[in-house]
């Protein structure tokens, strides 16, 4: 076997749900099931083009247009790229007037305190050496800010019934919890990408798709140790790859996307009940 084969190709967008359910995730990345796309991962989709178009334009030196980013949003929502399978928490109209309100929101409110750097930055390769073998990432970064102090870091959309939450004071911030791995592998395949280093907190903006539709920002401080490991501790990429060379992929029954609607592979699997 060439040792600089990698072990496998992993999307960046993936890496979460690989902790979440291994067994899943073997299926979806591995053996290649796939479940319909549902409204809301096409209410993302959609949201994301009309941000990154706006974002865009921005860092073209052009004026960007708000009407413009959301036609594009709702252009994306009417034709999808694959299947969606809508059901009655989300219907089309439903969509299509979240997504006219998110995407107005966060080019009305969040872009203008944002300086980005790079926007859709693209990473055809990420090869990740390890004791078990080569991690082969590939993916596109949402968007690489620079801070005020002139460190760069990562700054990634998402959109959610529970993107955003409360704080003390009655603010709101949005959720990171979970989303350190995500922006770990962003940080690194922006930093291959362009060249420079990802010294900054990393962020996340939430743009919740509920019928306030608030939006808000939180940072996660250090998102790469937990990747990378220290001296005492492997980082999620050697344990990713301990999977990968031995082909073992716990199952997580506890998931709360164990279901029909998010595992292609539910029917098949005997952990859940």
């Amino acid at each position: 076997m060439d040792t600089n084969e990698p072990l496998a190709v992993v999307r960046a967008s993936s890496w979460p749900n690989l902790f979440d359910c291994a067994y899943k995730w073997y299926w979806q990345n591995i053996a290649g099931l796939r479940s319909p796309s549902g409204g809301p991962a096409a209410l993302g989709t959609a949201v994301h083009a009309g941000t990154a178009h706006f974002d865009q334009a921005v860092l073209a030196g052009q004026t960007p247009s708000i009407v413009e980013a959301v036609d594009v949003s709702r252009e994306s929502l009417a034709s999808p790229m694959s299947e969606v399978e809508w059901d009655e928490k989300l219907s089309p109209s439903d969509a299509d007037s979240l997504a006219v309100k998110l995407t107005t929101r966060y080019c009305a409110e969040i872009a203008p305190t944002r300086t980005y750097a790079a926007v859709e930055l693209l990473c055809t390769a990420l090869d990740i050496t390890t004791r078990h073998g080569v991690v082969r990432v590939t993916g596109t970064t949402d968007r690489v800010r620079i801070h005020a102090d002139g460190r760069k870091g990562i700054s990634d959309i998402k959109t959610g019934s529970r993107a955003t939450e409360k704080n003390a004071d009655g603010s709101r911030r949005a959720v990171t919890k979970g989303h350190h791995i995500q922006l770990g592998i962003y940080a690194l395949m922006a930093e291959q990408a362009s060249g420079e280093r990802m010294d900054a907190p990393a962020e996340i903006v939430g743009l919740q798709t509920t019928k306030e539709a608030p939006c808000a920002v939180g940072e996660v401080a250090d998102v790469k140790t937990p990747l990378l490991g220290t001296d005492e501790m492997p980082g999620l990429i050697e344990i990713a790859a301990g999977m990968l060379k031995t082909g073992s992929f716990p199952p997580n029954p506890k998931s709360t996307l164990c279901s029909p609607k998010y595992c292609p592979a539910y029917g098949r699997c005997r952990y859940h009940d």
